[in-house]
């Protein structure tokens, strides 16, 4: 069967939450786009991340909010037992709905401008999709995103022998009894901590450095926090992993040397993902591509080593937020369909990003790393660290956990923060707005604040930023 010729301005590879950016910003632009997605429909946030992982974890925490009514001097008086046979099905009933108006939308796209199947450069001007449609193009948007990993020595036994991603852990029939996730990331954590509040045996396998923290004070806090609540292994090494009647057992040495063996019926590799460029036949195009196999491009342009080809999205970078693939992905959409004019260069978005576990782990503005390497310039900054320990957050009994916020020694400006704490995520979106304002840590400092109230801490580390910044001590200074 001979391939049917298409030609249009724009090529949008990929219809997740970036590409249907590029795609939808392509079009507004009166630009001539088709969009190409191998499937399944549905972007991956929605499908295998943000979506049923926060839905997931709150049916966690309303299970273990039962036990914890002690706390609270509240004695139940019956015997009760939690059936959680059916949180799955709930899991998937939200993500349906949550994705149903993505779905909604790519079925409005004229069916000539959609093409549902797998995409391969020919060259840097023609695309293939499968074996049935050939696309000429002017220029091109890559926006096929990642997908997890199984790891080689665990890749032998697959879905049927107990060894699960993402992809495949949502439409599981009911939560396993026991489970080893490998992962301190933003799936590990979220999943294995859901998992623990939910009655299951499980245990996190992670590195020091959990999620994107880079404060040491901050990922103590974490760390001291989670092992609280659920089993969380750091820093071991796996010397075994072996299949046996009942599942698995896995045989490590900790953090301090000693052997130990762990018995589950199942695994959750969670802990490597990888851009999905198989088959697309990029090299070929000589596009560069990073350390970590992503496609390298202009930050403020989205531009590749290809200059009418750009890419956005996961596939740029694996640790991705969705606001932040929302805004590439526009740029993305919005230079391509300008081709071949200058790319216009558009600031990065502003980096917040929050893992909504218990506690809550949230980093906004400049990371602890990122305000370092700008004092090596010679841009100077002072620290301020609020331990969670009184007002609100002692009276609701949610104390516990770590602020930090970095401010510039020159201009007092706030440069960014990052917490363990109970609703981090609220906290780190008004410092967010603080920042976006460019408000001084003195203007912060002064404004009224309710009492007792949780925004309270953002007060308290200004006027002890400002304290800091008083005392002239070059030791405070990072």
């Amino acid at each position: 069967m001979s391939e049917k010729l298409l030609s249009c301005d724009t090529v949008v590879i990929g219809a997740g939450t970036a590409g249907l950016e590029a795609y939808k910003a392509a079009v507004a632009t009166g630009a001539h786009c088709i969009l190409v997605e191998s499937g399944p429909l549905g972007t991956g946030a929605k499908r295998t991340g943000d979506t049923p992982m926060v839905a997931l974890l709150a049916a966690a925490r309303k299970c273990h909010a039962v036990y914890e009514l002690e706390r609270y001097g509240i004695k139940a008086n019956f015997e009760f037992a939690l059936d959680t046979e059916h949180v799955l099905n709930h899991v998937r009933a939200v993500r349906a709905k949550d994705t149903s108006e993505i779905l909604s939308f790519i079925y409005q796209v004229p069916e000539e401008n959609r093409l549902i199947g797998k995409a391969r450069f020919i060259d840097d001007h023609t695309v293939a999709v499968n074996n049935s449609h050939q696309i000429k193009f002017t220029s091109a948007v890559i926006a096929t995103g990642s997908s997890p990993v199984v790891p080689y020595e665990l890749s032998q036994y697959g879905v049927a022998g107990g060894v699960y991603t993402t992809n495949e852990f949502f439409d599981l029939d009911h939560l396993p009894n026991s489970m080893a996730i490998f992962g301190s990331n933003r799936e590990g954590l979220q999943i294995g901590q859901a998992l623990s509040y939910l009655g299951v045996k499980v245990v996190v396998f992670g590195s020091h450095r959990i999620w994107e923290l880079t404060d040491d004070s901050v990922i103590d806090a974490a760390i001291d926090s989670f092992q609280q609540r659920f089993d969380l292994v750091l820093d071991s090494y796996t010397t075994a992993i072996e299949k046996n009647e009942h599942g698995f057992g896995i045989y490590y040495l900790d953090s301090s040397n000693y052997e130990n063996v762990l018995g589950v019926d199942s695994i959750l590799a969670a802990s490597v993902r990888y851009p999905k460029l198989e088959g697309l036949n990029v090299r070929a195009l000589g596009l560069r591509l990073d350390r970590q196999g992503c496609i390298s491009v202009d930050p403020l342009t989205m531009q590749t080593s290809v200059s009418h080809i750009f890419a956005a999205g996961e596939v740029t970078n694996l640790g991705m937020t969705i606001a932040r693939a929302r805004h590439d992905g526009q740029v993305a959409g919005k230079n391509a369909a300008n081709c071949p004019q200058a790319p216009v260069a558009v600031e990065p978005a502003f980096n917040i990003n929050i893992l909504p576990t218990d506690p809550e782990l949230a980093q906004v503005g400049l990371s602890y790393d990122e305000v370092k390497l700008r004092a090596k310039r010679g841009e100077h900054f002072v620290s301020s660290e609020v331990r969670i320990s009184d007002g609100i957050y002692r009276i609701s009994r949610n104390d516990g956990g770590t602020l930090r916020l970095y401010c510039d020694v020159r201009t007092h400006l706030i440069l960014g923060a990052e917490m363990c704490m109970y609703r981090a995520g609220h906290i780190a979106h008004l410092i967010g707005m603080a920042i976006m304002q460019k408000l001084t840590i003195e203007q912060v400092a002064s404004m009224t604040f309710f009492s007792p109230a949780f925004e309270e801490v953002v007060q308290q580390a200004c006027q002890l930023a400002i304290k800091n910044l008083a005392r002239k001590d070059q030791s405070l200074y990072h």
